[in-house]
């Protein structure tokens, strides 16, 4: 009879210890899972913000360098049909980097859209006569003759001429940078030969 309960108490024991010994292991594994989980989304948290870092330089990035473009101011002339004297009726900017010839392009499309109803106005050259930079631009309608109406009556003519003239050479514009020293129109490629524009048709020199 001892031996019987000497022989249960030693099962018991055993049981006892194999089920202590078990529960910790879980518990270890669990802390473990949630130690893993925890370093993943603090290396997912890490990586957004390295990559928000980045791209908020790279806007900063971006944005000096479209501040480091400088720009200049170009006029567009309106005449006064009593006085025929030129007052700057609007401006644009363009960009300081560009070429001279470019800058006349920019401006050419604005005069064109501004005074001319959008009527076709060319940059075609630069060119060096006797020392001095002489652009030609060239006045096209498409044989439609809708410039030649422009062209038409000693107050209407003189305004044309002189919006164009002044326009181009920017006389009064003292923040223009390099530019152009005289200018010659053309119509349709050809010598402008109607009375009342004819200072289109020689170069014209700025002041």
């Amino acid at each position: 009879m001892t031996r019987k309960l000497i022989l249960a108490t030693v099962l018991m024991l055993s049981i006892t210890m194999v089920s202590c010994s078990t529960k910790p292991q879980d518990t270890t594994s669990s802390d473990s899972n949630t130690t893993t989980n925890s370093n993943s989304n603090t290396t997912v948290e890490q990586n957004e913000d390295s990559n928000s870092s980045s791209k908020t330089q790279n806007d900063t990035s971006t944005s000096k360098e479209e501040a480091k473009v400088n720009k200049i101011k170009l006029s567009i002339y309106t005449i006064d049909e009593n006085s025929l004297e030129p007052n700057q009726s609007s401006t644009i900017e363009v960009n300081e980097s560009l070429s001279l010839k470019d800058k006349l392009k920019e401006l050419s499309k604005a005069v064109s859209e501004k005074k001319f109803n959008n009527l076709s106005i060319e940059v075609k050259s630069i060119d060096t006569v006797k020392g001095k930079k002489v652009a030609t631009i060239n006045l096209t309608d498409s044989g439609t003759n809708k410039w030649v109406t422009k062209f038409q009556g000693s107050t209407g003519g003189a305004v044309t001429a002189n919006t164009l003239i002044e326009s181009f050479l920017q006389s009064n514009n003292k923040s223009r940078g390099e530019w152009i020293d005289g200018v010659k129109f053309l119509y349709n490629n050809e010598t402008i030969e109607y009375d009342h524009v004819a200072d289109l048709s020689t170069i014209q020199y700025r002041n």
